[in-house]
């Protein structure tokens, strides 16, 4: 028998989340992200609720048993209140995962501030000339004596402004594609090691920026997992993250609807709410079950990579049909607004282009279409 409920742990969870994010985080989320400063404070607050360490030992400070499903209810709750910070568990996740793979030096370092909500991690894998197509960095990794001398540039990395340190991919010289990519945790404060901000239209707290490296020495003991194997453990925990991507949008899509469906019965014309109107609610109606669809294929996403079983095809759903969704959604909740829902006064506008970001950030819907149909195709050719 099908069963699409949650355990009643993973309920009582998505209750104590949806309450935190609605009275502690959206009640600031307008004024928070329209400023480039990053919210420490409150991340430490939801560090303080064990969110930051869904999946990650307990000896520092995770909650231990490997959950994708609850790390998804942690972003979509989140995102009701703010979501910028709801992709911290997200990242927090990604980081985790691949630190994991390294020394106990680097472990003992990061995973404790990382997950208590102290310290912030990036991740740089794209740059000026490779996208969608990661495997195709440039940034080279050259070995020395005790460890590597980095050169490259890294662009449109989230967190980098409030980062501490970054993962970042380089390659052996003389390398093609995915092989000979390593990662390395570098020390942002490090000596040659360049950031600078990248002022985008939302996602502004997340300080989105470049990476610039420039003979940066890093030891043998900042190398991550098997040296020239680091794009495909990247790879593998992406996976999730497009997942989990999907739920944080589609969470500040339910808010938008929510607040546009309150609106619709308390805005009167003609002598009665705007609600009776079919103009008004259908397409509350639409967008609903837009949503649903779209959190079960993100969910499913999540729970078969539990089960330890294939969903590949399923994440990438999840990363390219969900934001637009959750798009879709709030823009049809700003029109019901009207004139009040372009106002900048209110939160409608801010998620419309936070959420926007999602619709390239993480692999764009034409990498994940690709990823798809490539998995279509292969069945075909077996059943031949």
């Amino acid at each position: 028998m099908l069963d699409f409920s949650f355990s009643e742990d993973h309920e009582e969870f998505q209750k104590t989340l949806s309450t935190f994010a609605r009275r502690e985080l959206l009640p600031g989320y307008t004024a928070r992200s329209a400023s480039s400063e990053f919210p420490f404070a409150l991340l430490k607050k939801i560090g303080d609720l064990g969110v930051l360490g869904i999946g990650l030992p307990e000896r520092f400070g995770g909650t231990g048993e490997d959950d994708p499903v609850l790390l998804g209810i942690a972003s979509e709750a989140l995102a009701y209140g703010d979501v910028n910070l709801a992709s911290a568990p997200i990242q927090v996740g990604l980081v985790g995962a691949q630190l994991l793979h390294g020394t106990e030096e680097v472990q003992q370092r990061y995973l404790p501030p990382v997950i208590a909500g102290e310290e912030n991690l990036a991740i740089a894998l794209t740059e000026p000339e490779s996208g969608s197509d990661a495997s195709a960095l440039r940034t080279t990794a050259r070995r020395v004596a005790g460890g590597w001398l980095l050169n490259g540039e890294k662009t449109a990395i989230s967190w980098a402004m409030s980062a501490s340190a970054a993962l970042i991919y380089a390659r052996e010289e003389g390398t093609t594609r995915s092989s000979g990519v390593s990662c390395f945790v570098v020390d942002l404060a490090s000596e040659g090691v360049a950031v600078r901000h990248m002022i985008g239209m939302g996602c502004l707290p997340l300080g989105w920026g470049s990476i610039t490296l420039d003979g940066v020495f890093v030891p043998d003991s900042h190398l991550i997992g098997e040296e020239g194997r680091g794009f495909q453990v990247a790879m593998n925990h992406f996976d999730f993250s497009r997942a989990a991507i999907g739920l944080m949008c589609l969470g500040a899509a339910e808010q938008s609807l929510e607040e546009a469906a309150l609106y619709a019965t308390q805005r009167s014309t003609f002598g009665k709410p705007i609600s009776e109107y079919q103009g008004v609610s259908f397409p509350l109606a639409e967008q609903a079950t837009y949503i649903e669809g779209a959190r079960w294929v993100c969910y499913r996403a999540l729970w078969l990579r539990q089960q330890d079983r294939p969903h590949t095809s399923l994440a990438s759903m999840s990363k390219w049909w969900a934001p637009v969704v959750a798009k879709d959604a709030i823009e049809a909740s700003m029109k019901i607004h009207g004139n009040l829902g372009y106002s900048a006064e209110f939160p409608l506008q801010q998620r419309f282009r936070d959420v926007m970001a999602y619709l390239v950030a993480d692999g764009t819907a034409e990498i994940q279409k690709g990823i798809i149909s490539k998995e279509i195709l292969a069945r075909k050719t077996v059943s031949l």
